[in-house]
């Protein structure tokens, strides 16, 4: 396949948001967009699904390989998904799921990126997408949470360029395999300054303990589809680019950020475990029990073997498609004005359905056996223990611990709880996107065996 061809689907999404952009001009009805934008989706993913085991480049900024195809395919699943959720968007359709096709083909340039400015002009591609959808209507709480989403995006980026500059002015170089090349035992300590910086750029973007303040707010308020594309794509999008950056770049400097990168997993484990369990309104429990993921997350970075980046990659796509299944849930029980925790009392009699999916859901976020939940956080366990993180083991034990006793207060709430309310009846569409949601978590729970083999070869693109 010719260069460019891998890239098809980045151009095709772009090109379908400026159709989109336009069309309001030429046709009065909007109707159609939303199809539109999940037919665009759609044919990117089919067309990505068929580059697999294929290398392509665009000069030296981005590298297209089974390790950026595997996260585009995540990106495209989580974004239809997300369309679908956003179907009840009335107002300034075209523009709204023109943004989201952008910042979704920003996602799939940043994890094919090898330089710091690509790196860079993609993370910013996705963020100015995801300002204005985040702020999207009238609602004064969206805006609220869209005016914190930019200033502090804006101040993440600040850091994250001063971070980079102090890397290039010290290697010379801004492709990541120049500068792994350039790095010397001398540059460690000046280095660390740049790490911390970057840390804190990307920090902010993969919602982790001391940079996800932002997040319960901003999770609560946006709309539900742009909810499932920060939690189920973008952050995964940073902890992508994370790992290409450090491992790919930084990688001689591995025993001066793997310590600080545990000590940051270990803090947003338990900053979101705990945080979890006093929240009332199901969007902000489901934003701290994700922060606690993200900390399941770093561990994969701090274990940084192939064992540690499988079990990253693994948990990655785990979790998206728990979100997918939950946030399909969740959009259809907030069309019939369910918020809060205590409102789901009952659900198991309104909609059995709907209960135990949520069940089976849940227990894999809370790494339940036989789901691929437990399976993604086994292999994370083991990469630390075999790396002598074993502390970093205990505390993550502990903190899956905390989420399945407060999992278990929602599921025990919708089977055990009483209600007057009639019974629901789920729309087909949700059934769907619930039921391949649920097969999957099955499939990788019980068969994980050859996508954590496909996974460990694909991180030998990262790992030289």
């Amino acid at each position: 396949m010719n260069n460019g061809m891998i890239f098809v689907p980045e151009f095709l999404l772009v090109i379908a948001a400026v159709v989109l952009i336009f069309s309001k001009n030429v046709l009065k009805k909007d109707n159609w967009i939303p199809a539109a934008a999940l037919a665009a989706l759609g044919l990117a993913f089919f067309w990505r699904l068929g580059t697999v085991g294929q290398e392509s480049s665009l000069g030296d900024f981005f590298v297209s390989n089974d390790f950026s195809w595997y996260f585009d395919l995540i990106y495209l699943g989580v974004a239809a998904a997300a369309v679908i959720f956003s179907f009840s968007i009335s107002k300034d359709r075209n523009i709204f799921f023109s943004l989201m096709l952008i910042g979704t083909a920003g996602m799939m340039l940043l994890t094919k990126s090898r330089d710091i400015l690509a790196l860079f002009l993609s993370i910013e591609l996705i963020a100015l997408s995801l300002y204005s959808l985040v702020a999207f209507g009238k609602d004064e709480r969206k805006l609220e949470a869209g005016i914190k989403y930019f200033i502090l995006n804006v101040f993440a980026s600040a850091l994250l360029i001063l971070g980079l500059g102090i890397v290039f002015v010290l290697t010379g170089a801004t492709q990541f395999s120049e500068i792994g090349n350039n790095l010397t035992q001398q540059m460690a300590l000046p280095l660390l300054a740049g790490i911390v910086f970057i840390l804190a750029g990307l920090g902010f973007k993969m919602g982790i303990f001391p940079f996800n303040f932002w997040l319960p707010d901003v999770y609560e308020a946006a709309p539900i589809g742009i909810t499932t594309l920060l939690a189920g794509a973008s952050k995964k999008a940073a902890f992508g680019a994370v790992a290409l950056l450090f491992v790919l770049g930084l990688g001689g400097l591995v025993p001066f950020w793997a310590g600080l990168f545990t000590l940051l997993a270990v803090a947003t484990l338990l900053f979101g475990h705990l945080g979890a369990i006093w929240q009332s309104n199901f969007r902000r429990f489901l934003a701290y029990s994700i922060i606690g993921q993200s900390g399941f997350m770093m561990m994969g970075l701090a274990a940084p073997s192939v064992l540690g980046l499988t079990g990253l990659l693994f948990h990655i796509l785990t979790h998206a498609l728990a979100i997918i299944g939950i946030f399909a849930i969740m959009a259809f029980l907030e069309a019939k004005g369910i918020f809060e925790i205590h409102a789901l009392d009952g659900l198991g009699k309104r909609s059995p359905f709907l209960a135990v999916a949520l069940t089976i859901f849940l227990a894999s976020l809370g790494g339940v056996p036989l789901l691929a939940g437990f399976v993604s956080k086994f292999v994370l366990l083991s990469a630390a223990i075999s790396m002598g993180l074993v502390m970093l083991a205990v505390f993550a034990v502990l903190a899956s611990i905390i989420s399945i006793f407060f999992y278990f207060k929602i599921v025990r709430s919708m089977f055990a709880g009483k209600t007057q309310a009639k019974i629901l009846e789920v729309p087909i569409l949700t059934s769907i996107i619930v039921s391949i949601s649920l097969i999957l978590i099955f499939l990788l729970g019980i068969f994980p065996g050859q996508v954590i083999g496909f996974l460990s070869q694909t991180i030998n693109y990262i790992i030289i």
